[in-house]
């Protein structure tokens, strides 16, 4: 090969080299600032707390927590106002189903001790939920279960 030849060779390469090393995996052509920034959390994030619990109620961490009897929860039995216990903890998800992995099947717990449902998900894959839907919980508390 003549000279001028891996000339044309060597300048190809260098220009694919620098063309792969300035582009960062999986980045946008389209400049940064020219992104509209979404409103709507990562789809991985955790749902926000339902907006109609009063925050005095929402799991602070702190000891004083509000406790519900059963009949509390009994009178939160539909989706647009849908109260559940998991393990004598009390969770508000109106309105969750649209978001909720297995969709309209959290209203099956609506107004009652769900624990047995969120174990054994006999709606879905008859497995107890995930780690990761678990961790979705804290969101929702409202309270403990009063014996």
């Amino acid at each position: 090969m003549s000279n001028a030849k891996y000339l044309v060779i060597a300048a190809l390469f260098a220009f694919v080299l620098a063309g792969c090393v300035g582009n960062d995996a999986g980045a946008s052509a389209t400049p940064a600032a020219s992104v509209a920034p979404s409103n709507e959390p990562p789809e991985d994030a955790p749902p926000a707390p339902p907006e109609d619990v009063p925050a005095s109620e929402l799991d602070s961490g702190e000891t004083n927590t509000t406790a519900y009897t059963m009949t509390d929860v009994e009178a939160h039995a539909v989706p647009e106002d849908c109260w559940l216990a998991i393990h004598e903890k009390v969770y508000n998800v109106s309105g969750f189903g649209a978001k909720h992995g297995g969709g309209e099947a959290i209203y099956q717990g609506c107004g009652k001790n769900a624990t047995e449902l969120f174990e054994t998900r006999p709606m879905g894959s008859g497995t107890p939920h995930s780690e990761k839907a678990r961790s979705f919980l804290p969101n929702f508390y409202i309270g403990e279960l009063a014996q």
